[in-house]
């Protein structure tokens, strides 16, 4: 596990926000749309506003749902891997950190003692750099 995929869990969430918004802004655009009453003819070719918001607005909902999906498989993934940790306090700091996405003022002041932010942090990395290193001896 490297950090990268660590710091996954607090964007994901906000790639899937992103894509409800935007499937919020087509809803807008779709149910906005007026029709010309003025009774003089408009510019040439035929456009089917509607039916294209209606193609583009399935597409957006099938991207969020595949989105959905992966989130969900690599959270577990992930979570797994931190339950699978078994230095406890390497475990607590990644769970405060990852799973409930809290600052590292924060993992500091719930660990106690002499912890600090940076001591926490240098304490993740560490263990991180060590894994992979033990990953590539492995390979």
């Amino acid at each position: 596990m490297d950090k990268k995929t660590l710091y996954r869990l607090f964007y994901l969430p906000k790639q899937i926000e992103q894509k409800k918004r935007e499937i919020e802004r087509i809803w807008e655009r779709l149910t906005s749309i007026s029709p010309n009453l003025s009774g003089m003819p408009h510019g040439g070719g035929v456009h089917d506003k509607v039916g294209e918001g209606v193609v583009e607005l399935v597409a957006k909902k099938e991207e969020l749902e595949a989105q959905k999906r992966g989130f969900e498989q690599e959270e577990k993934q992930i979570n797994d891997w931190i339950d699978s940790v078994e230095d406890l306090q390497i475990n607590l700091i990644l769970c405060l950190r990852f799973r409930e996405k809290r600052s590292w003022n924060e993992v500091a002041d719930e660990m106690g003692g002499i912890n600090t932010e940076d001591s926490c942090r240098k304490m993740i990395d560490r263990f991180l750099e060590k894994g992979e290193r033990n990953d590539r001896a492995e390979s």
